[in-house]
């Protein structure tokens, strides 16, 4: 299975149309918000680094990602979401997998229970804590979390665990991403919903409502300044 959007099945009619008009309402804020920031919308200014993701294999899941060991190649761009220097944020990290298993993947600071997984955590600029992909991916085997708990560093972590867990089931360690960061940012997007990991894809419902917003951001240049607003 490749890491496109494959799908899972367009689900009901009124699933679709409300994914289509939800899509729609989010997107109008974020290009205004994008527009007037003149940069990113969300998470504008940040640091880019590289790294590797090595993985102990369990059950075959047809994700590449947990199933081949590695080290997976990654790039990785850590940043908050307000873009503001000071105050409390969401922290956000986004990795692109290279190779075989390649694929973005998008995680932010959440919690870790049941349902605080899913609920977003506001951190003051130099707390660090695990972060969550927030909402599952779509995998053969059913819903799939990934989880990244920080191990080392100082500014800015240069290890984190690597957890999975399916919905409201416990976590599970499976690998370790080792990184090294740059001083400056990069104007690199990610797309989580276009070029999940292979062997995963975001369910459609989820990717009307994201699509929208993540089009209308792309038409404002990346710069990595800070923002006007």
């Amino acid at each position: 299975m490749s890491g496109a959007a494959t799908g899972d099945g367009d689900g009901s009619p009124a699933l679709g149309l409300v994914g289509r008009l939800g899509g729609l309402a989010l997107a109008a804020p974020f290009g205004a918000l994008a527009r007037l920031r003149g940069t990113r919308a969300l998470h504008p200014v940040g640091f880019c680094g590289t790294g590797f993701l090595t993985v102990n294999p369990g059950p075959p899941s047809g994700v590449v990602l947990l199933d081949e060991a590695g080290p997976h190649p990654c790039l990785l761009r850590w940043s908050r979401a307000t873009g503001l220097r000071e105050g409390p944020d969401v922290e956000g990290l986004a990795v692109r997998v290279q190779g075989r298993a390649a694929g973005d993947v998008l995680l932010a600071s959440t919690g870790t229970g049941v349902v605080t997984r899913h609920l977003l955590t506001l951190r003051t600029r130099h707390v660090h804590g695990p972060l969550t992909t927030l909402l599952p991916l779509s995998t053969a085997r059913g819903p799939l979390l990934l989880r990244l708990d920080p191990v080392t560093g100082d500014d800015l972590p240069s290890a984190y665990r690597l957890l999975v867990a399916a919905p409201g089931h416990p976590w599970h360690e499976r690998g370790r991403l080792d990184l090294t960061w740059t001083d400056s940012d990069c104007t690199r997007r990610h797309d989580p919903v276009g070029h999940p990991p292979a062997g995963t894809w975001t369910s459609p419902l989820w990717a009307r409502l994201r699509k929208p917003s993540y089009a209308v951001s792309e038409q404002v240049r990346a710069d990595p300044e800070e923002p006007r607003a």
